[in-house]
């Protein structure tokens, strides 16, 4: 196996030397560069951290986990996720120009020899999840405070990360939960600003009105998108997993404010709000409830930011049912459908907007708790990050480049004579 390895390493060191040095620039040209920049450098940081755990120095004592790392069927295992992106990369060179497809040949051969070293009968070792999706927590009648913010963001976590199988039936009733959600949200800043006035700072209350308007312009902006779906015809019913995530974070966030403990969203439901000094007694609670209504309105961007995995769905639809009534006609998307994006791409802006009013409106009232600015600046930047890559290096201390090529002393904890002449090697790219 160790052979294979060295074998496999060797045939992708020959397949990076025919697609040449990498490329210059620090900005990527393409997504896909970008996306390939970014795997490579987490490639790189990983095996820093691999390395690290056998130090080569008599000086340094190797980690109590290293015998699990160079255990057989962790190596196997990581043979064996190597050769799905080898092989993934060879794909890609292979439909490049030459010379640069060329280098496909060594990248599959690598790809199969993992495969075949990388078999075991053992069950391979299985990872820990960085981010966990936690169970639900389904709402119950009369919850404090603390519960129900417990069972908001364990909502808001879960849609965060939405998986299931697009409808129709599906994405109509996400947009009537977000639409329903901002409209709670619009009620929760207007409660919360009246608290404020109550507690005498009155230096918060412009920058709530504003919150407020934006808020309610991003409900709007879900009411037409609402419109639009409610011009198809659906069959069925939505996702259940993902709609009954969106059903309990619209009834926590709606008992939040309503004096009803059953509150649920329906022509009779109670209307009648809880007193403001009952919501948040002090400027720190009106912090907390502040941030709660951030993350709602980040869970409905989030739903916006899908809008292509929608529209995707609608446009099959719609070529289908064009090819069934005009056989003989070329397929095309119809401009209703491009309206319905424009509308999707519009929301998402908005909702980007109250975001980050919100956030900064955060940060203000959460001056004397830095752990709750830090989360609201948190959401700031994930909101106006393009990808998970520019989020990554948003305040970052120096530049990518920089961070690869300056050479960094090893540790400080070990003697001097041993370690003066070393330097750390640059990450992998």
């Amino acid at each position: 196996m160790r052979d294979a390895a060295h074998r496999a390493s060797t045939l992708i060191d020959h397949a990076a030397q025919i697609l040449g040095p990498r490329p210059t620039t620090e900005t990527p040209e393409t997504t896909l560069a970008e996306k390939i920049r970014c795997v490579s450098l987490a490639l790189g940081c990983g095996l820093d951290l691999l390395a690290s755990h056998t130090p080569t120095t008599l000086t340094e004592t190797i980690s109590p986990d290293a015998p699990t790392i160079a255990a057989t069927d962790t190596a196997r295992a990581l043979l064996h996720h190597l050769s799905d992106h080898t092989a993934t990369a060879a794909h890609l060179t292979k439909h490049t120009g030459a010379p640069a497809n060329t280098a496909s040949r060594p990248l599959l051969t690598a790809a199969v020899l993992s495969r075949v070293f990388g078999a075991d009968q053992r069950p391979p070792i299985e990872p820990v999840p960085l981010h966990r999706t936690p169970e639900r927590i389904p709402p119950t009648a009369g919850e404090d405070i603390n519960q129900s913010i417990t069972g908001i963001n364990a909502s808001i976590q879960r849609l965060n990360k939405p998986d299931a199988p697009g409808s129709i039936t599906t994405w109509r009733y996400l947009a009537r939960a977000a639409a329903i959600i901002c409209d709670i949200n619009s009620k929760t800043i207007l409660h919360l600003t009246r608290r404020i006035e109550e507690l005498n700072e009155p230096h918060h209350i412009p920058h709530l009105k504003q919150v407020a308007q934006s808020a309610r312009k991003t409900s709007g902006r879900w009411k037409a998108i609402i419109r639009r779906w409610d011009a198809y015809d659906h069959f069925g019913h939505p996702a259940t997993g993902i709609a009954t995530d969106a059903s309990d974070l619209i009834i926590r966030l709606g008992r939040l404010i309503h004096t009803d403990p059953a509150w649920t969203p329906s022509p009779r439901a109670s209307c009648r709000m809880k007193p403001p000094a009952q919501l948040a007694v002090t400027t720190t609670d009106a912090a907390r409830v502040a941030t709660v209504t951030l993350k709602a309105f980040e869970a409905c961007n989030v739903i916006a930011a899908h809008h292509r995995t929608a529209i995707n769905d609608l446009a099959v639809i719609d070529v289908l049912q064009q090819q069934q009534q005009h056989p003989t006609f070329r397929p095309r998307v119809p401009a209703s459908t491009r309206h319905l994006l424009r509308l999707y791409e519009a929301t998402e802006t908005q909702g980007t907007e109250t975001v980050t009013t919100l956030g900064h409106t955060v940060e203000a009232l959460a001056a004397g708790n830095p752990a709750q600015a830090d989360e609201a600046r948190l959401i700031i930047r994930r909101s106006a990050a393009t990808s998970q890559s520019t989020l990554a290096a948003a305040g970052f201390p120096a530049s990518i480049d920089e961070c690869l090529t300056t050479p960094h002393p090893v540790a400080r904890h070990t003697a001097p004579t041993s370690k003066s002449t070393n330097a750390q090697k640059p990450f992998r790219s």
